[in-house]
């Protein structure tokens, strides 16, 4: 007996028998994981009927047998995970019509769906309707019987949904019940003898539902595990673009720093040429002070050419009148050739005297002569040293105008290295920057991609642990669904442990809040341990 077909008929026997003086007849008695007559109070009469003898089995019948039974003897017949191993079912639910009392209440519960599991053999599965079809056939065959309720209920531990009728028998001569078994269980198709209508219709088995949100949820994670893997190549393609971006700009910055040490070099170059020049200019002003002096001794030669030229003048003018006084003398001899005898003396005299002055007048022409010449290599050096200081200005008009065409150029070289050994320092400085947030791009990239990465891991973990507890779980013999569903998830806690698949025990001690719901721990670890990213290591 499973664990919905167990919880419900207790239920039922609560609800529609009065326990402490009912009669109940159970079809099918025999005790397979567990029994209804455990409800049973001492006081109650409770009588098992089955196919063969065994625990709780009170009476043995042969298959489409009549059951050993008086006519009008029972409160309450049930039928609890019967109807399936039934070849004629419809013959056994006449049967447990013939026994109930009038007003007493028959009790089917049979699966709607599952797994076939023979016992000794699996015939049948019952829909929403099935209870109306029993209804209809009881009364063709004399049965009077009112459909109370019915109903598909949803599984709980195990895969079944049972499909559960609740019939009464006789006329109906005093009101139905309106306390419902339905009321207390998670149910679809509810069809009740108060209503027409269908409460809470669902024309898909929940086997159905439960497949299409399985695969929902498996297209969702392969869409997640698809995204993710996009994801990852996109970062990685990314992170390799990025990685190309940063070996550019680190080749940039290489080169730039090659171009400032470049500059730097020329700078250096510039300023030792600057320097040279520096020299340079100190040289020519050495020579423009030399120039300045022998500017001022031509200024100092031209000085006593002046005054050769002024004495020249003088001597030319003591010539002159020696000339002068020549003539006079000629004039005096001519005049005295008459009183020449009175003159003899005079005449000697003045012979003597003419040939002094002679002396002198050849004297003065030598140094006339003299003169003549040192005046002419006078102009000659005056003439040379103006050249000279012509070659020299024209020399230190040359030389300034270069030097100050050098000190323009030097000037603007060494503006225009400064300007590019800033423009180099700012490039380089701002390539270190780029340099410093492709190096924080690229690690938030890794980071971006090892989360990724990680979620990708654990999700192909998930699908691979749920692959291996489903083959695990398939794996189970047909007689597992007969055991107690207490003795199930023990022997299935300590198979998953010994596979290292799931350690429910720890888990328990793990998270109390858990053991202290009193929830089956794998139950709790697929519905929200997994999405809460707890633990199910051993």
């Amino acid at each position: 007996m499973h664990d919905t077909a167990f919880h419900i008929g207790t239920l039922a026997m609560n609800i529609y028998a009065d326990l402490r003086n009912a009669s109940i007849l159970e079809v099918g008695s025999q005790a397979v994981n567990g029994s209804l007559r455990e409800n049973a109070l001492p006081t109650t009469k409770y009588v098992g009927v089955d196919i063969e003898e065994g625990e709780g089995v009170d009476l043995v019948v042969e298959p489409g047998k009549p059951l050993p039974v008086a006519d009008d003897s029972f409160d309450f017949v049930m039928a609890t995970s019967v109807f399936e191993h039934d070849p004629c079912f419809w013959i056994t639910f006449l049967e447990m019509c013939r026994t109930a009392k009038d007003g007493g209440y028959i009790y089917v519960s049979a699966p709607s769906n599952g797994v076939v599991h023979r016992y000794p053999q699996d015939n049948w599965r019952f829909y929403p309707d099935s209870g109306k079809a029993l209804t209809q056939w009881a009364i063709s065959q004399g049965q009077p019987v009112t459909l109370v309720e019915s109903f598909i209920a949803e599984r709980e531990g195990d895969m079944w949904n049972d499909f559960v009728a609740v019939f009464r028998k006789g006329r109906i001569t005093k009101a139905l019940p309106k306390v419902f078994l339905h009321e207390h269980v998670g149910c679809s198709n509810i069809i009740t003898w108060k209503s027409k209508a269908i409460i809470n219709p669902r024309d898909e088995p929940q086997d159905l539902l439960l497949l299409r949100e399985s695969k929902a949820r498996a297209e969702a994670a392969e869409g997640l595990l698809e995204q993710a893997t996009k994801q990852h190549d996109a970062l990685v393609a990314e992170s390799a673009g990025r990685a190309d971006e940063l070996t550019a700009a680190r080749e940039l910055a290489q080169i730039r720093l090659t171009e400032l040490e470049s500059v730097k070099v020329r700078l250096t170059e510039a300023e030792d040429e600057l320097r040279a020049r520096f020299v340079e200019c100190e040289h020519l002003h050495v020579q423009l002070a030399a120039a300045q002096a022998a500017r001022d001794e031509l200024k100092l030669r031209e000085s006593e050419l002046r005054q050769r030229q002024e004495e020249i003048e003088q001597t030319r003018a003591e010539l002159a009148s020696a000339q002068a006084r020549q003539k006079e003398l000629a004039a005096q001899v001519a005049e005295g050739a008459a009183t020449q005898k009175a003159l003899t003396d005079e005449r000697d005299e003045l012979k003597s005297r003419l040939a002094q002055a002679v002396e002198e007048l050849a004297l003065i022409s030598k140094e006339h002569e003299e003169a003549e010449d040192r005046l002419k290599d006078h102009v000659e050096k005056l003439r040379r040293i103006s050249r000279e200081q012509g070659e020299l200005q024209r020399r230190l008009r040359a030389t300034e105008n270069e030097s100050e065409k050098r000190e323009k150029e030097l000037s603007l070289e060494v503006r225009t290295a400064e300007a590019q050994r800033s423009a180099a320092v700012s490039a380089a400085e701002v390539a270190e920057v780029k340099l410093t947030e492709r190096y924080q791009e690229l690690a938030t990239l890794t980071n971006l991609l090892r989360q990724h990465e990680q979620s990708r891991d654990e999700a192909i973990e998930h699908l691979e642990w749920f692959g291996k507890l489903h083959d695990r779980l398939a794996k189970q013999p047909r007689w597992w669904n007969l055991m107690p569903k207490s003795w199930r998830r023990q022997r299935q806690g300590r198979h998953l442990l010994q596979t290292g698949l799931f350690n429910g025990s720890a888990y328990l001690e793990r998270y109390q809040d858990v053991a202290d719901a009193r929830i089956d721990p794998l139950e709790h670890y697929l519905r929200h341990g997994m999405h809460e990213g707890r633990s199910r290591s051993t």
